[in-house]
């Protein structure tokens, strides 16, 4: 019997039957043990990485998948897997992901894919980045694909937790409405990951209920949403801490003021246990609302300063000054009349000096709030410094004068000033357009020189320009 090995052709090597292996080298043969010991090497090596690794044929079939793979999809061994397509696994998902459609480019022009990301279709909010290249046989024939993914969920969240970061700097330097704010801001929470909901609350320092902001109302705690709808600061405050105190997955972020003022709430539900970075996030996010809320409210407190007078809340000279020529125009071509009243607290001073300036200051902030009410949408007010306002009607049901004697009997009404009643009373001077100037500041000198004419008759009086 010839004991000469017969030589078959093993991917273009030459391979004597169940002897050893010869490299194109000749110098280099490699037996049956060695090459299963590099097949472990190989096999453990590929199974012990992260990453995804497969090889498919031509038409979309698994022909090896790694341990990663397996582990993924549930399943127990090689051969669960050998011969399926994605479609097989995941069905519809598989579709939209378009995965069949990329490899199928791959594998007819040869061009690798390389760094595509796309959503995990398994796993929940998770996120591969896939690369593929053309499986080719001893010849050089692309006989399928060649794929690897990694799992760059956590780089994807980073992400998403930057891009809202700077959506929140963007907002603070833009200085938006509140109300838009807190709409936006509750937008970017709810996207930083599947299945959160988020609410955002401003409390209102004037009262009225507070603004709130759910785009996911139904989704959030019954409690909750129904504290929400109450429109109660108490029952949203009461639900939202007690809900982060006693039940999984919810936490509540205070929104604070420079000064430390709890001036509104962040709640975050979410159906499975947030990160640890995203709790941190939430936290800063909330900060940041407080200093762009902080920053509104500066803002706005300016631009009412420059036409407003910061104790009382009415006009300033300068911003009655400034509307005061359009409208005497516009009473030109109606031949309306107007009434400009000079008003003038009588015994001011004795006020600050026996009871003090708070007590004075608390008078003027009384007096503007009576005269405003009178005046309503018929006019305008301004204080002009001191005890001094001026008052315009331009439209009024009854005569100009009335409307003035209304404003002395009411500023005389006694004010309570630290429980104690405190008795004033106020002289008046009424000019008139354009009987007695046609420019502002003729019927404001002559308004005045018709209040001085009113306290030399005695104070208390209503005096018109004669």
């Amino acid at each position: 019997m010839d004991d000469t090995p017969t030589e078959t052709s093993f991917q273009g090597e030459k391979c004597p039957n169940n002897v050893n292996i010869w490299h194109r080298d000749p110098q280099i043969i490699y037996s049956l043990a060695e090459l299963k010991e590099r097949y472990l090497w190989l096999d453990a090596m590929v199974n012990h990485i992260p990453d995804f690794i497969y090889a498919k044929d031509r038409e979309g079939r698994f022909l090896y998948a790694n341990q990663a793979i397996l582990e993924n999809n549930g399943l127990s061994c090689i051969d669960d897997i050998i011969g399926l397509t994605d479609f097989d696994l995941h069905g519809k998902a598989a579709e939209n992901a378009r995965i069949a459609e990329i490899e199928q480019r791959v594998i007819e022009t040869g061009e690798p894919d390389l760094g595509f990301e796309e959503p995990a279709m398994v796993g929940g909010d998770r996120w591969l980045m896939m690369s593929r290249v053309p499986l080719r046989d001893s010849s050089g024939t692309i006989i399928g694909v060649v794929g690897t993914s990694r799992d760059i969920s956590a780089r994807k969240a980073s992400e998403r937790l930057m891009l809202a970061q700077n959506r929140i700097l963007g907002m603070i330097v833009d200085s938006i409405d509140i109300s838009l704010l807190m709409k936006e801001l509750a937008a970017l929470i709810e996207g930083l990951s599947e299945g959160i909901s988020c609410a955002t609350v401003i409390f209102s320092p004037d009262n009225h209920p507070p603004m709130y902001e759910a785009p996911s109302l139904s989704r959030l705690p019954k409690r909750l949403s129904e504290a929400l709808s109450s429109a109660s600061p108490e029952l949203i405050c009461e639900a939202m801490f007690d809900l982060a105190s006693n039940q999984d997955h919810f936490h509540c972020f205070e929104i604070s003021s420079a000064s430390g003022q709890n001036q509104g709430l962040v709640g975050v539900f979410a159906q499975n246990a947030l990160s640890k970075s995203l709790i941190e996030f939430l936290a800063g996010a909330s900060h940041m609302a407080g200093i762009a809320i902080d920053r509104r409210k500066a803002e706005e407190r300016i631009r009412f300063l420059i036409d407003h007078d910061a104790l009382t809340g009415v006009m300033n000279r300068s911003a009655i000054e400034a509307r005061m020529p359009d409208l005497l125009a516009s009473a030109t071509c109606t031949a309306q009349t107007l009434a400009v009243g000079f008003i003038d607290i009588d015994n001011f001073k004795q006020v600050n000096d026996t009871l003090g300036h708070a007590v004075g200051d608390e008078l003027l902030k009384a007096t503007a709030a009576r005269i405003s009410q009178i005046v309503a949408q018929n006019g305008m007010v301004a204080r002009i410094g001191g005890d001094e306002f001026i008052v315009v009607l331009h439209e009024s049901d009854a005569r100009f004068e009335d409307v003035f004697e209304r404003i002395r009997k009411t500023v005389a009404q006694a004010p309570l000033m630290d429980n104690a009643e405190l008795h004033t009373h106020c002289s008046i001077g009424i000019a008139y357009f354009p009987d007695h100037g046609k420019t502002a500041g003729d019927l404001f000198k002559a308004a005045d020189l018709a209040m001085y004419r009113a306290k030399q008759s005695g104070r208390n009086l209503v005096q018109v320009f004669s």
